[in-house]
């Protein structure tokens, strides 16, 4: 057994633990840098829709150092996951945290502008090589779905669109779905999909238990707990491979 499949048993066995009363969440949370645990709880917090907690959430990720265009980048991302009601919801809360802090006199930093495609680029195609990034692999083109468009709209606005626009890293943005779908709860195909991407791109273990932590202080321990097996499920089949 290579290092890299003994290093995802190990953490699929950590994952399993969570169960237990020793479990130390502190220490899976500090897995994650300050700025990727505000991502997670932003969108955990929008995912289920608290509007309080989000303010919050939004607070402290600008107070520690999020810059207001990654946070509007991550509201926008997640209607694809959890809709444009909850979308909608948490960009009136952004506006409203952003221009109280500037009431106040603080002074946020503004972060890099999206990318715009150029205009005449096959946007199935550049989508569709977006996702192959995060599949670590090659797809298909137009591969046939019970709803066609679907993998149309996939490719050509989720993976185009909107993953072609900068400012958060793939990283990033798959610290935020997963984070979502976690505390969305009833999702566990897509969410286990995304925590393939996210360790595809490069997020750990180790991180992904770190945002299982955020989840856990923005939604509840059931949730998380959830999460995790999830996770330890998605490890175990990376280590079967």
């Amino acid at each position: 057994m290579n290092k890299h499949i003994t290093g995802i048993v190990a953490a699929a066995t950590l994952l399993g633990a969570a169960n237990a009363e020793g479990y130390d969440w502190n220490e899976a949370r500090q897995n994650l840098t300050v700025k990727r645990q505000s991502l997670a709880a932003v969108a955990a917090f929008s995912a289920v829709g608290d509007l309080n907690g989000l303010e919050k959430a939004f607070d402290n990720a600008l107070n520690n150092g999020l810059a207001v265009n990654e946070l509007k980048e991550l509201v926008l991302q997640l209607y694809a996951y959890t809709g444009f009601p909850r979308c909608l919801n948490a960009a009136a809360t952004l506006e409203k945290v952003v221009k109280a802090r500037q009431a106040a006199g603080k002074e946020d930093l503004t972060g890099p502008e999206p990318q715009k495609i150029p205009a005449g680029t096959d946007k199935y195609e550049l989508g569709k090589k977006n996702l192959e990034v995060l599949v670590a692999g090659p797809l298909p083109s137009h591969p046939a779905a019970f709803i066609q468009d679907t993998d149309t709209f996939l490719k050509e606005h989720l993976f185009a669109d909107i993953f072609a626009r900068g400012v958060l890293t793939y990283q990033e943005r798959e610290v935020g779905t997963v984070a979502a779908l976690a505390a969305l709860a009833n999702v566990t195909p897509q969410l286990k999909a995304h925590m393939n991407l996210a360790l595809n791109v490069g997020v750990t273990p180790k991180e992904m238990a770190g945002i299982m932590s955020v989840v856990k202080d923005s939604v509840g321990k059931k949730i998380a707990v959830y999460g995790l097996k999830a996770m330890n499920d998605v490890l175990a089949a990376r280590a079967g491979k």
